[in-house]
């Protein structure tokens, strides 16, 4: 039994390993080949760090705005959550989200900060479900308005690949939304996927026990419905979240502007490259990777090259430090795991 423990842990430790050089050999292909840090050197008297400094303000409100999230949705249910342990969560969340493969490792590290902060684990369940569930729709009606506006240009600029794998970005995007969506309305038809999916993998000896396991995902799933329910009947809480998921979004995709901006670059529009950033967002999510690893660098890339031109790789490396880099930086120092939260 130790053995195989043993075996998991150098398996999960390599793959990190993997990922982290991955990570570190774009950046390092995109500073030291051509047109990459040498360029941007070369063009030094032009930047402006005004926008640079206003880009990682974005990234900070990224941060603040998810913080904000999390206390709406807990202080709903327990009147004596404050904004600090809220921030709390945002950090770790945001730590355990970059390091781990499609962002999987956020949420439970999230989860058990809560419970260590008087939170009953239902609760916490309930209120990450409820923030996961309005940011999915936003990210899918963000994408699709992306999509309406700026397929045109897209379909012109890209290879018949990259534009597949843009669809079917939002396609995994919709059909997740989608998915939520039935989940929360339809608790007949829940209950027929989960009794399928339940057969299934014990069928093919994913699951041991079908009854308990199954009884497992039923209470995960009562409380999903029950936390919807709360959340749609007040319906200020829920124009108030999607109104801030929406500038959270926002924030984080207008750092490539900022960075646009930064190299003194000017015809490229606001809604250019926040709806470009979107596209990056639809791409790289398919990869699952830690930090989507590779995919980030290689689509922002891609999309960005008719904007920023010679300088794309330079503001490839500029990019992912704010978006990735720094976003580890800032939550690290906040995310140790204490008896007292």
């Amino acid at each position: 039994m130790p053995t195989s423990h043993k075996k998991k842990l150098s398996a999960k430790t390599i793959f990190n390993i993997f990922s982290i050089v991955l990570t570190v050999g774009c950046l390092a292909y995109f500073g030291l080949s051509d047109n990459g840090l040498l360029t941007l050197s070369q063009h030094v008297h032009q930047f402006r760090i005004e926008w640079l400094f206003i880009g990682f303000l974005c990234m900070l409100s990224d941060l603040f705005l998810d913080t904000w999230l999390i206390y709406l949705f807990t202080k709903s249910i327990s009147d004596s959550y404050t904004f600090a342990r809220a921030f709390k969560v945002c950090m770790v969340g945001h730590l355990y989200s970059a390091v781990t493969p499609f962002q999987s490792g956020g949420q439970p590290m999230q989860i058990y900060v809560m419970t260590k902060q008087q939170v009953d684990a239902g609760n916490a369940t309930s209120t990450l479900v409820q923030k996961f569930f309005v940011y999915q729709t936003s990210i899918t009606m963000y994408s699709l308005i992306a999509i309406i506006f700026q397929y045109g240009k897209a379909q012109s600029r890209l290879s018949p690949v990259m534009l597949g794998l843009l669809i079917f970005g939002f396609v995994v995007q919709g059909t997740v939304a989608g998915f939520l969506l039935v989940v929360s309305f339809n608790q007949r038809l829940t209950h027929l996927l989960l009794t399928g999916a339940a057969k299934l993998l014990t069928k093919i000896h994913l699951i041991k026990d079908y009854d308990k396991t199954f009884q497992a995902w039923q209470v995960q799933i009562d409380s999903f419905h029950e936390s919807n329910q709360r959340l749609y009947k007040d319906k200020s809480l829920l124009v108030k979240t999607y109104i801030l998921t929406f500038f959270q979004l926002t924030a984080l995709f207008v750092v490539s502007y900022c960075i646009y901006r930064s190299f003194n670059l000017h015809l490229a529009t606001p809604f250019d490259t926040i709806f470009s950033q979107a596209f990056v967002t639809m791409v790289s999510s398919l990869m699952p990777l830690p930090g989507s690893a590779g995919a980030s660098e290689g689509c922002f890339f891609v999309f960005f090259s008719p904007y920023f031109g010679d300088l794309t790789k330079s503001a490839d490396i500029v990019w992912r430090f704010i978006t990735y880099i720094a976003v580890i930086i800032v939550s690290a120092p906040f995310s140790k795991i204490k008896a007292e939260m």
